[in-house]
């Protein structure tokens, strides 16, 4: 099979489209290769080893005809669904083993060329559909936390809030919250959150509460701890401070009436650190976006507790928020016919850091970036669903400036 899978991300706005196509054939043993780019198609053709030809100059891989050499294999990729190519517009062409990389221009849809476009009144909408989270349980109702890995129940028995209260960003001032100043002496004291025994306090990916709350035998085990764990299983469930514990919702999970469920549910998609750790990056990204319809740059940081002495921080760079991404529909291409679609993804740049440096200084020194603090399981899960998605590059375009570039998910 010539082509496996194909990945092309169309900038319509900069009238570009960047092809990605991984083969089944390593082209640096044989480098027989054909590229014919039409207006509404791109051509592959590919020349038999038992009738090698010496291979095409970037230049000859331009041609706009087809082969009538029987020894070919040819595959036809159809574009004309999701733009108009100019002929003869292939740029930046690559050819890495079995990958095959390559810039073509396109025309507007609207009517024009590419120096001239015809604008339309007609508004175009966004398909992305922004899913919205729900606690699972209500104020006043009586329910258990347990651990999320053995089900442990580490509340005071059954408990309830009468307060369900959300939480500022944590780029915020504290003492924003006051009208007045309370310092004494010209000096601002350090504002600490101290919820009564009926409030439940949350952000995206955590929640405090007051630990009387928490039953007597788990908070004994972690009398010394900073980093709150099951006093059964050991799992990580949280960060411990004075009177008040900070549980992670993908860590713990509740009992009410019976049943088991996690803290909150995000739309109809099921329960995971993945899937918590997606929604969290695109409900920060919404929120720095501040009812503004375009930004310069969205800068965020997750920062994960190893340990009570050490955090690692994630810097994320938010370049595309809706680009537009065509590839092939399944995981493989199946067959000769070659069905592509359309989808709209986030394309990021992120780092990992191992402690806190330099650049991570910089990064929440900036009021600018927002952050938000994340469990070790969402960090971690989050990383790997990063590596997975850059996979669908070659591994040259996989890192730029010291970041490395991924998708939101694909």
């Amino acid at each position: 099979m010539l082509i496996k899978s194909i990945f092309m991300e169309l900038r319509s706005r900069l009238r570009s489209c960047n092809v990605y196509i991984t083969t089944g054939v390593d082209f640096k043993k044989n480098c027989n290769l054909k590229i014919s780019i039409q207006s509404d198609c791109i051509v592959l053709n590919y020349y038999d080893d038992s009738k090698r030809r010496d291979s095409l100059s970037s230049i000859e891989s331009l041609s706009d005809c087809y082969s009538d050499d029987d020894d070919e294999v040819t595959s036809v990729i159809p574009i004309q669904e999701f733009c108009q190519i100019i002929p003869n517009s292939m740029s930046c062409l690559k050819i890495d083993r079995n990958n095959i990389s390559f810039r073509i221009l396109t025309e507007p849809k609207n009517g024009g060329n590419f120096y001239k476009e015809v604008l339309t009144n007609n508004k175009v909408e966004s398909n992305v559909k922004h899913q919205e989270f729900k606690f699972n349980f209500e104020a006043k109702e009586e329910i258990k936390i347990l651990c999320g890995n053995c089900s442990n129940v580490i509340s005071n028995n059954a408990i309830a809030f009468d307060r369900i209260l959300e939480l500022p960003s944590a780029n915020l001032d504290m003492s924003d919250w006051f009208c007045h100043g309370h310092s004494h002496g010209g000096q601002t004291p350090e504002i600490a959150l101290k919820p009564s025994k009926s409030d439940f306090l949350y952000r995206l990916t955590f929640f405090i509460i007051n630990n009387s709350l928490l039953s007597e035998k788990n908070n004994k085990f972690n009398a010394k701890r900073e980093v709150y764990h099951c006093n059964r299983c050991l799992q990580w469930l949280g960060l411990k401070n004075k009177d008040t514990v900070k549980l992670f919702n993908s860590e713990v999970k509740l009992n009410h009436s019976g049943n088991e469920t996690p803290v909150l549910s995000i739309g109809s998609s099921p329960h995971s650190s993945t899937a918590d750790f997606i929604y969290t990056i695109e409900n920060m990204a919404r929120e720095f976006n501040l009812g503004l319809q375009f930004t310069v740059m969205c800068k965020i940081v997750l920062d994960c507790t190893i340990s009570a002495n050490k955090k690692q921080y994630m810097l994320i760079w938010i370049m595309d928020k809706e680009l537009q991404v065509i590839r092939n529909s399944g995981e493989y291409i199946k067959g000769n016919k070659i069905v592509l679609q359309s989808s709209l993804l986030t394309k990021i740049l992120y780092k990992v850091e191992l402690s806190f440096n330099d650049e991570v200084e910089s990064w929440l020194s900036d009021p600018s970036v927002t952050s938000t603090e994340v469990s070790k399981s969402m960090f971690s899960h989050g990383i790997e669903h990063f590596e997975q998605m850059s996979l669908k590059v070659p591994e040259s375009f996989r890192n730029a400036n010291g970041f490395c570039v991924s998708y939101l998910k694909v």
